[in-house]
């Protein structure tokens, strides 16, 4: 039985964030605003491996490069079967998460297959290595709670983030958005159109009690 979880998949469906998925067990789209909250970029597509290892440090996960013993994925696996744990590697332009269970089974995830595989039957054995990391999670420490913030840059500009909040002072900051709007009268009619969309029975009574029809 391995411990990577099976890709929670949310809008992002790309490597990156699905690796931190399976790892982490947050869905792509969370693991994404943490790298975008890196990388000041409104996406993630391919993502460049310090800014995943500045989030996975974010999620509080130490993720440190080891030495290569072969050219190929399946040489690298053979070494490190002996070897437990979890497991990010690097073949051409794509990443999958690994882990090695302690009585030396391997499985494989990453956002083609979703969930994870035994390693042997992956068609990637033979591919190229660019890279091997370990990946270890720190104690968790307890949660606070989230809070949420709203940035308005120029005038017609804003960018939404939110920071949880964890003990010992230390928080992990996200991206969850950004949108630009005309006038004032578009800002509002946006704002009124979220409250609909979000929580169509609350805001149909508030306006009921406003007068409105």
């Amino acid at each position: 039985m391995t411990n990577l979880k099976e890709i929670n998949f949310g809008l992002n469906q790309f490597c990156g964030p699905a690796v931190m998925s399976a790892l982490t067990g947050k869905s792509t789209d969370e693991c994404a605003s943490v790298i975008m909250s890196i990388t000041g970029r409104a996406e993630v597509r391919a993502v460049n491996i310090d800014h995943l290892i500045k989030a996975f440090a974010k999620l509080r996960f130490d993720m440190n490069k080891i030495d290569k013993t072969s050219y190929t994925l399946y040489g690298n696996l053979s070494t490190l079967s002996t070897k437990p744990g979890m497991y990010i590697i690097l073949v051409p332009k794509h990443v999958v998460a690994v882990e090695v269970t302690e009585d030396c089974k391997i499985y494989l995830v990453d956002n083609h297959c979703k969930q994870p595989l035994p390693a042997e039957g992956s068609a990637r054995l033979s591919q190229k290595c660019d890279g091997v990391y370990k990946i270890t999670e720190k104690p968790q420490p307890k949660f606070l709670g989230t809070e949420i913030y709203i940035h308005k840059h120029y005038s017609n500009m804003i960018y939404i983030t939110a920071i949880d909040r964890y003990g010992n002072n230390e928080s992990v900051d996200r991206k969850l958005g950004q949108f630009t709007f005309r006038d004032n009268d578009e800002m509002n009619a946006i704002i009124s159109k979220l409250s609909y969309e979000v929580h169509p029975q609350s805001y149909t009574a508030f306006r009921e009690s406003q007068g409105d029809s």
